[in-house]
């Protein structure tokens, strides 16, 4: 279950909330790795876990809006990285330009991790 951090500064409450709500079907298609099973890579947009914090006067050289996403280090993501991170990018600026907002400063960090997950 990939988790979604999102860091924004003061004034984006509104839009990061509705930005909040839209990750998870932005986010889902690019990770997920065809023919895994559930829980083992495929993914849908019901198990991304999107986590906002609005940032302080004490954040150092942060930008405007920050999409961190930790996410299990499978082989299959490692191998096109770069071309999941670019889509999840287009995806959001495709939300930004149908909110009609522009001109955030921001980045999407990916970071494949080994992690082990057990459901309660």
């Amino acid at each position: 279950m990939p988790v979604v951090m999102v860091q924004y500064r003061f004034g984006l409450d509104q839009v990061v909330a509705r930005l909040a709500k839209a990750l998870p079907e932005i986010v889902a298609p690019n990770l997920t790795i065809e023919g895994r099973p559930l829980d083992d890579g495929s993914i849908t947009p019901a198990e991304i876990i999107v986590r906002c914090n609005k940032g302080s006067e004490m954040d150092v050289n942060g930008k405007e809006l920050e999409i961190i996403i930790l996410a299990h280090d499978f082989p299959e993501r490692k191998a096109n990285l770069e071309e999941r991170k670019d889509a999840i990018i287009e995806g959001v600026r495709k939300f930004f330009k149908e909110e009609d907002f522009r001109g955030v400063a921001g980045f999407v960090w990916i970071f494949l991790v080994p992690t082990a997950f057990g459901r309660l």
